[in-house]
């Protein structure tokens, strides 16, 4: 076993840092990786990005999220809260082969369609093809994903707004941003929960959390639905919107629970600043210089030697003893 954990420990990594580098060459240079892998197949393999090549991956990922939840949620109903380590190990193995089935099952199809194949070197280029970007998108594509996500949130607020949509649009070839972002509602709404569920109690923030899971996973059955009712010729786009959407929803999930506790962490900070004399109130608002004026550096007030109090030059601008 530690063989193993050491093996992981070099090689994801490494996958990690090519993962992230090519996610930022095909974010930015989509054609020339397009055109290599077309040179190389001998004919037009890629024309566009597609989520076409994620597919089995993102419906790994979401399968397995799935089967988390019902793991979370059986575990407790089948084997009751005295169930031992080993057990909840077996019981979680069940689910993880579950999961893993669908990947295999399209792996195994995938090359029965290769040795079917007229043209077995395009073929052979395409499979190359989807398992470097799925191994991309897995280990670096997913970071860069989120990064872009709070960037495009970002600038759709200034006068860069079109640099993201602009390289999306490049990369799907297709119009992904949708014209109006009243969805960003969602993602500030789930913020601001998620900061209420810090301030009640153990069983309020695991409902909270139960709730956040399930509405996230309501989101994406709701959008893979709205995908497989769309006509095909429109697909691709509802397929980036909805991805373009859920990512940014995310984003503005993310940036609205740190403004406010940044807010809060501010206010805290102005208040106690307040109590102690250092807001630079009208405390003080006149400096004076004063052979008497003797400095308090706890508390950071003028306080003059004659009357051994807070000098009333600080607040008055007149000392009365001049």
């Amino acid at each position: 076993m530690e063989n193993v954990y050491l093996f992981l420990g070099l090689v994801v990594p490494f996958l990690s840092l090519f993962g992230l580098i090519f996610s930022c060459v095909v974010f930015f240079k989509f054609d020339k990786v397009k055109g290599w892998f077309n040179k190389r197949a001998g004919t037009e393999i890629v024309s566009s990005f597609s989520f076409r090549t994620l597919r089995t991956l993102i419906l790994t990922m979401v399968l397995g999220y799935v089967m988390f939840l019902v793991y979370m949620l059986t575990s407790i109903l089948i084997l009751g809260e005295s169930a031992t380590e080993g057990q909840l190990l077996w019981y979680g193995v069940v689910f993880a082969v579950l999961t893993l089935a669908y990947p295999v099952w399209r792996i195994v199809q995938r090359f029965l369609q290769y040795g079917r194949s007229a043209d077995k070197k395009a073929d052979m280029w395409r499979i190359i093809y989807d398992v470097i970007m799925n191994i991309t998108f897995l280990f670096g594509g997913i970071m860069l994903m989120v990064v872009v996500s709070f960037v495009a949130v970002i600038l759709s607020l200034t006068k860069w707004s079109g640099f993201v949509p602009g390289r999306l649009r490049e990369l799907s070839g297709v119009e992904v941003v949708p014209e109006s972002k009243n969805y960003y509602i969602v993602g500030a709404v789930l913020g601001v929960v998620a900061v209420i569920s810090q301030w009640v109690g153990d069983g309020g923030q695991t409902f909270i959390g139960w709730l956040v899971g399930i509405s996230a996973l309501a989101i994406i059955l709701y959008a893979w639905n709205q995908i497989r009712n769309t006509p095909k010729e429109d697909r691709k786009q509802i397929t980036w919107q909805w991805g373009y959407m859920i990512l940014t929803t995310y984003a503005v999930f993310t940036i609205t629970w740190i403004l406010i506790f940044v807010a809060l962490a501010l206010l805290v900070l102005y208040i106690i600043l307040m109590a102690t004399g250092h807001a630079g109130s009208g405390k003080d608002k006149y400096k004076v210089t004063c052979d008497n004026l003797t400095d308090d550096v706890i508390n950071g007030r003028g306080v003059c030697s004659i009357t051994n109090s807070r000098c009333t030059a600080r607040d008055s601008g007149s000392c009365p003893y001049k």
